[in-house]
């Protein structure tokens, strides 16, 4: 199962990159199965894709 846990921590992790809504499913995937490569690597995307998505925001929001 925990295979599974890290195959979608690392897919929903890509996924989070282009396509922020993502990032908290792979976070918490991600965080479910923490010692796993795939899983690291999901979380990692996961919470680059959220940082990435909320620094963006935050700049609309001030420039508006």
């Amino acid at each position: 199962m925990r295979d599974r846990a890290a195959t979608r921590a690392l897919v929903l992790g890509l996924l989070a990159l282009p396509f922020a809504v993502f990032a908290p499913f792979a976070i918490w995937s991600g965080a479910r199965s923490w010692r796993r490569t795939g899983a690291a690597a999901g979380l990692i995307a996961g919470v680059i894709g959220l940082a990435t998505f909320v620094v963006w925001t935050t700049y609309w929001l001030i420039a508006s």
